[in-house]
């Protein structure tokens, strides 16, 4: 089974043909057209090297997040820094708050440390209950919370995480946040954990999604512990970054066009898709902050679902694959209206 969405290219080698990838949650407005003008303007930067320690794209960074250019570091993607951190952590156990992105569970495998799952159940609509939570932690060195959640939409408050974090801080216990989809949630800076500006948190960011960029691979991670920053910059490798990606970071950032587009889309967009996908019989959805939906379907399963979607020329998302959700679980990307009408119809069809 696929660890993540999007594998158009196995679907190619099978003769499957050309589908909508509704399985991988990338913006529909394309890469920005700011960054595909200067990328061509300046294609023969690929004849050097980048700048090993990043500093304009780390001080492109800093503005966009309101934090010095010393609480940054950048990666091949956000899973690079994810693995970094971990590396540089070294914890012994750790709580995955689920479900959850698989990467987390193989960066943790690869230091041989122990995990324990804290699952958002589907009865309480996928949302954490704080204080039930903080009981449930176990003598550990780390916890992992994805937020907005992937793959459920749901979203923890800032308060909330400060409550959680203060607990933790006081058992020695760190915290990493996931927040690779926060930019498609109105408001998202005043939501942010890089607001507390606390040495116990880490933030992890990823430009993949929201710039539509996945192919150009670049993250980012955000902390006041300048011992943690220093330890990964040992463990990362030089040049991860490389030119293309290094430039899109200066450029996009500041592409307030694309970034207020974007917004406006996904507002309405996600509240017309939850709504359509409500009056769908065998279908049960849940309200999301972000990009995507999860929905659980009745009388199938999700790889019969999946199977006869890709069979009308869509790929969505089988989640049966994510720890805590069984086989009657889906995944659908939000994208453009034309498209979405044509995703929910095709499914509504197949669940008759």
């Amino acid at each position: 089974m696929d660890l993540h969405g999007g594998n158009t290219y196995k679907l190619k080698r099978e003769g499957r043909g050309e589908v909508l990838d509704y399985s991988s949650n990338i913006n529909p407005l394309g890469v920005p057209k700011k960054f595909k003008q200067k990328a061509i303007e300046n294609f023969d930067l690929l004849e050097r090297y980048t700048d090993p320690d990043y500093v304009e794209l780390r001080e492109s960074i800093g503005k966009f997040n309101n934090m010095e250019i010393e609480n940054i570091v950048v990666g091949n993607g956000a899973t690079e820094v994810l693995f970094l951190y971990v590396k540089a952590l070294k914890p012994r156990k750790a709580m995955v708050v689920a479900p959850a992105f698989a990467e987390y569970r193989r960066a943790l495998e690869a230091i041989d440390c122990e995990i324990v799952y804290y699952p958002l159940l589907p009865n309480k609509k996928f949302l954490m209950d704080t204080d039930e939570f903080l009981k449930s932690i176990p003598d550990c060195d780390l916890v992992i919370i994805c937020n907005p959640n992937n793959p459920t939409g749901s979203f923890i408050p800032l308060k909330e995480i400060a409550k959680v974090n203060r607990n933790l801080k006081e058992r020695g216990i760190k915290l990493f946040i996931d927040e690779a989809f926060i930019e498609f949630m109105k408001d998202w800076r005043e939501f942010s954990a890089v607001n507390l500006k606390d040495e116990n948190i880490f933030v992890m960011r990823s430009m993949t999604k929201f710039f539509a960029i996945p192919g150009l691979r670049l993250g980012y991670g955000l902390t006041c512990n300048q011992e943690i920053i220093e330890k990964m910059k040992n463990y990362k490798e030089p040049w991860t970054v490389n030119t293309f990606a290094d430039m899109a970071g200066k450029i996009i950032l500041t592409d307030n066009e694309y970034i207020e587009a974007t917004e406006k889309w996904i507002e309405e967009e996600k509240i017309w898709f939850y709504d359509k996908a409500l009056k769908i019989a065998g279908l049960t959805p849940y309200r999301t902050n972000t990009n995507f939906m999860l929905m659980r379907v009745e009388n199938k399963t999700a790889s019969e679902v999946k199977e006869k979607m890709i069979e009308r020329g869509i790929l969505i998302r089988d989640a049966s694959n994510f720890v805590g959700l069984d086989n009657h679980y889906i995944r659908i990307a939000i994208k453009t209206r034309d498209e979405n009408k044509k995703v929910l119809n095709t499914l509504a069809e197949i669940l008759k």
